[in-house]
């Protein structure tokens, strides 16, 4: 019985650590931390989220593979006004659609914060 134990014990060790290990999977939006690494390189630091962003004609989505709290969601326009913003409790819904449809064409800034994690991505309308 003790063996058996600590086999599941190892297994359920094993899914935890596969799961927390998550990478960010997007579509069309590329996200990347909002704080670039100071050097010579000034790369963005990798950030492992359970995130996947994808945009078609009408909206972008934001799918979370499983819940990581409230989750600030916010566009910007070209000019850095603010077009969208809403807050998603990803407890209760691990699924968002933002709606770009009564967008005006251009560039637009994707940001995603929740915990100390905060990422920023852009898309084209």
């Amino acid at each position: 019985m003790k063996k058996l134990n600590s086999i599941l014990k190892f297994v359920l060790t094993i899914l935890i650590c596969t799961f927390s290990s998550q990478v960010i999977y997007a579509g069309q939006v590329l996200l990347r931390p909002d704080t670039p690494i100071i050097g010579e390189n000034k790369s963005y630091a990798p950030v492992s989220i359970a995130l996947d962003v994808t945009q078609n004609d009408t909206d972008v989505t934001l799918n979370f593979l499983y819940p990581v709290g409230v989750t600030q969601v916010t566009v910007e326009n070209e000019n850095g006004e603010v077009v969208y913003h809403e807050a998603v409790d990803t407890f209760t819904t691990l699924d968002t659609l933002i709606d770009t449809q009564n967008f005006d064409g251009g560039i637009y800034t994707l940001k995603i914060s929740y915990g100390s994690t905060n990422l920023e991505g852009e898309f084209e309308l």
